[in-house]
């Protein structure tokens, strides 16, 4: 008899079949919820030691990220299973209510607490930009990046960054630069105060031993080569100079983030990055506004003092190639749609012999020079793809596309009119453009991302009289991506998996749970034996059917069991995709 090879298909089959098994297994755990849930602060604010500079080089960063990273993924069967079976990780920094927690990497703003207007305007800027009625001091030439700048000192001490419009395109980097800022201000993150600010060249000073590096040399930095700069940025008529004075981020300046893995001398540092919701979801925030150039050299972190404590705090910098700018002149049109070095783009287009063509091969030109290349005809959400590939990106879930989709959307048309109003425009045509794409390409946003979940959200718990009432809010419905005429809601209840109640159809966005009901649950009850506080938790499964006649995933509630108080308390929501 022939010896059975011990590698047989059937055995392969087999194995990865029980590796499946136990991926899903895994994922359908659930957080761990307490009774004290949620919580929205993160304990990332300890006292730490000054913790060592970095710079891991652009160069090798973006090889590393669009080959080296490639390749590991594309073997990591692990990985590949949790993608085809739809049961990415979650990220790790989600509280039980499916948000995100101040920390120092995000704080909730606009979404979760409705901005002003004017709030949005103001973003992070605290005063007015540096003193434009005195002399500044130029200390160091901007050396690298796609546009000239250099740092100055005002009258009152303040050090910024100045930075300019190219040739060609006045107001384009600096109006891009300021709105971008205020805007992921807006949506949470930690950002620099960047204004727009009009001044004459007379007005600088070379500072005393200042120095610049030429050819790998450090020498003198001159007057000559002030005017240098001056010579390549766009000018005003009158002969006054537009720029964006980004103002120096307080503390000490300890390199960029990375958006994989975590600093190991930083020991609030507790979350991998690449599983924190808030830089997953940065691609959904990132795309609204073509923010391609995602790339670490683009964060910072800062050593900081608050309440005599010191610790890390984390930045997002470096807005001037958003919108339709790049720097030195307007987007080509492939960026925000490929990787610049595209190895699945390469890929597809060597199986398919070239025939494969690309949303953006047939993008238009540039409308207004003060704006750019900036579209929303072949814009779409989940195509949208930066410089070179963020690990943090490729982990994105739904729920976290979800939850950035809702702040997005969170936006109305006045909020917008303020971010632009931040870029002081002088044609009222070029702002009417910019509008209108950007209400084109949230409604995209919105529509798509709300798709791939059950988009119920503003949930309000009552639990009074032996009645459980609760009220949400169906985005979709709300932003007039589905009709509510159209749309049906039921719900169940399980204890311990299984099943205690089943309600009938309903269209209304609300539901009561009546006292009979109530306490049928209550009577299903099971005191632990052991400290499993399991024992407590109910968990409700709401679905919503569209015209299209199907049943949504679910939108699951957790509610905790007080015995002693014969109550439900609301302690968890979950978006399910």
């Amino acid at each position: 008899m022939k010896k059975r090879d011990k590698f047989s298909p059937l055995i392969i089959v087999t194995a990865l079949l029980l590796l499946l098994l136990s991926i899903l297994s895994g994922c359908a755990a659930r957080r761990t919820i307490t009774p004290d849930m949620p919580y929205w602060k993160d304990a990332d604010r300890k006292d730490i030691p000054e913790p060592e500079g970095r710079d891991p080089g652009l160069a090798w960063t973006s090889i590393n990220r669009s080959t080296f990273d490639q390749v590991r993924q594309g073997i990591n069967v692990e990985r590949n299973f949790r993608i085809i079976s739809s049961n990415r990780i979650e990220s790790h920094n989600i509280n039980s209510f499916d948000e995100v927690p101040n920390s120092t990497w995000f704080t909730n703003r606009h979404g979760l607490f409705e901005l002003s207007p004017e709030e949005i305007f103001q973003g992070p800027v605290i005063g007015d930009g540096p003193d434009t009625a005195a002399a500044w001091e130029v200390f160091r030439p901007k050396v690298g990046g796609a546009t000239p700048g250099f740092w100055i000192k005002d009258s009152r001490g303040d050090q910024y960054i100045i930075k300019f419009d190219p040739k060609g395109y006045p107001e384009m980097s600096t109006a891009a630069a300021a709105m971008a800022s205020r805007y992921f201000h807006a949506c949470g993150y930690n950002v620099p105060e960047e204004t727009i600010v009009y001044w004459r060249p007379e007005k600088l000073k070379i500072k005393p031993g200042a120095t610049i590096k030429e050819n790998g040399v450090k020498r003198e930095f001159t007057r000559a080569d002030l005017d240098k700069i001056l010579s390549d940025v766009e000018k005003e008529e009158n002969g006054t100079i537009r720029s964006l004075a980004s103002k120096i981020i307080e503390g000490k300046i300890k390199g960029p983030f990375s958006y994989s893995g975590r600093r190991s001398d930083d020991a609030n540092d507790w979350c991998n990055h690449q599983n924190r919701r808030e830089l997953r979801a940065l691609y959904v925030f990132a795309s609204f506004v073509n923010h391609y150039d995602t790339k670490d050299q683009n964060t910072l972190d800062a050593y900081v003092e608050e309440d005599g404590r010191h610790f890390l705090k984390h930045y997002l910098i470096d807005f001037g190639s958003t919108f339709g700018a790049d720097g030195d002149g307007p987007k080509p049109a492939i960026k925000g749609y490929a990787n610049f070095v595209d190895l699945r783009d390469m890929l597809v287009s060597t199986l398919t012999l070239g025939l494969k063509t690309w949303g953006w091969e047939s993008g238009g030109g540039v409308e207004h020079r003060s704006i750019g290349y900036f579209e929303s005809q072949i814009f779409q959400p989940h195509k949208f793809d930066p410089i070179v590939p963020n690990p943090a990106f490729e982990e994105m879930t739904y729920a976290d596309a979800f939850w950035a989709a809702k702040i997005v959307m969170s936006f109305d048309e006045e909020d917008l009119k303020a971010l632009i109003r931040a870029g002081k425009y002088s044609d009222p045509q070029a702002e009417k453009y910019l509008l209108k794409t950007l209400l084109e390409r949230q409604q995209k946003i919105g529509r798509h991302w709300f798709s791939k979940v059950n988009p119920l959200d503003e949930f309000d718990f009552v639990n009074s009289d032996g009645t459980i009432l609760i009220d949400f809010e169906d985005l979709a419905v709300r932003h007039g991506f589905e009709y509510e005429d159209e749309t049906q809601y039921k719900y169940s209840v399980k204890y311990k998996h299984q099943q205690k109640l089943e309600s009938a159809e309903f269209s209304s966005s609300q539901f009561v749970i009546s006292p009979e009901d109530v306490k049928i649950l209550a009577e299903s009850y099971q005191a632990a034996t052991n400290e499993n506080s399991d024992s407590h938790l109910y968990e409700i499964l709401i679905s919503t059917r569209r015209s299209d006649s199907y049943w949504s995933k679910h939108t699951a509630l957790w509610l905790w069991y007080h015995p002693d108080k014969n109550s439900f308390q609301l302690v968890g929501i979950e978006h399910r995709s």
